[in-house]
């Protein structure tokens, strides 16, 4: 996969966090029997994606390496820091 590629998916990942967290927090918002738990799951869970997300975009950024090849396990590994 490219860097390029991991960007993409990476910036999906994140949106659909961010969604399920606007999502969660409506929902508990008119049903107040809502989970605050899973809201604030989805919240940290969010801001955790954004930061990768930022970090890789600087990282390609410096490295010019939009195009590159990353290494193999370079996404799992990155997004399990």
């Amino acid at each position: 996969m490219t860097y390029k590629e991991l960007l993409y998916d990476l910036a999906d990942r994140t949106a659909e966090t961010y969604s399920s967290y606007l999502e969660s927090k409506v929902s508990s918002l008119v049903d107040p029997q809502g989970l605050p738990e899973r809201t604030e799951q989805h919240r940290a869970e969010y801001e955790r994606l954004e930061k990768k997300l930022i970090a890789l975009l600087a990282t390609v950024k410096n490295e010019d390496s939009a195009d590159a090849e990353a290494p193999d396990d370079f996404y799992e590994d990155f997004i399990k820091e």
